[in-house]
């Protein structure tokens, strides 16, 4: 291999975790102090209230994607027969329908979110021991458990994006729906 390409992959690395740990930094300064409330709410653990967190934020997430990709669809769809038209008790029925498919990517979304919280949390208590300040210890947990992601959904892991789209959208993985790869 060329030094260049490898150096260039590593740059380009090194841009996506500064982009991420940014983006994942201001997510937890924005949902941890609502984990805490559900935390003290509801006299949950931290785990439980992490997943609990984790699940309705992608529930709902992944819920108004699917709606509005729906929504996308029929607008950008060219004018058919009124007799063909979906109705809109048809449309809250296909939503109604990926709700199962929705909650088990949500689930599974969810538990992965998990894993790096807690390696992410693992990195920030080792810090902490150390005296520094807790952002500083906040943002260095957040770029191991983001960097560690990246590696994994980059390298190894690099068809799951893909194949929750298609379980989501089209309910399973099917031949027509990898047709689009080819």
């Amino acid at each position: 291999m060329d030094l260049s390409i490898i150096i260039g992959t590593l740059i380009d690395l090194l841009k996506l975790l500064v982009v991420f740990s940014i983006i994942g930094f201001v997510l937890y300064k924005i949902f941890s102090p609502l984990r805490e409330k559900i935390a003290e709410k509801y006299s949950l653990s931290w785990s439980k209230s992490c997943i609990l967190l984790n699940f309705s934020v992608f529930f709902v997430l992944i819920l108004l994607v699917f709606i509005m990709f729906m929504i996308l669809g029929y607008l950008d769809a060219p004018l058919r027969d009124p007799e063909t038209e979906y109705t809109f008790f048809e449309n809250v029925m296909l939503v109604l329908i990926a709700v199962p498919r929705i909650l088990i990517s949500s689930i599974i979304l969810s538990l992965l979110a998990f894993f790096f919280e807690l390696v992410a949390s693992f990195f920030m208590g080792e810090v902490k021991r150390n005296k520094k300040r807790d952002w500083v210890s906040e943002v260095k947990g957040i770029m191991v458990s983001i960097f560690l992601f990246l590696i994994l959904f980059l390298f190894v892991f690099n068809w799951v994006p893909l194949g929750l789209f298609i379980y989501i959208f089209y309910g399973s993985i099917k031949a027509l729906p990898l047709m689009v790869l080819v």
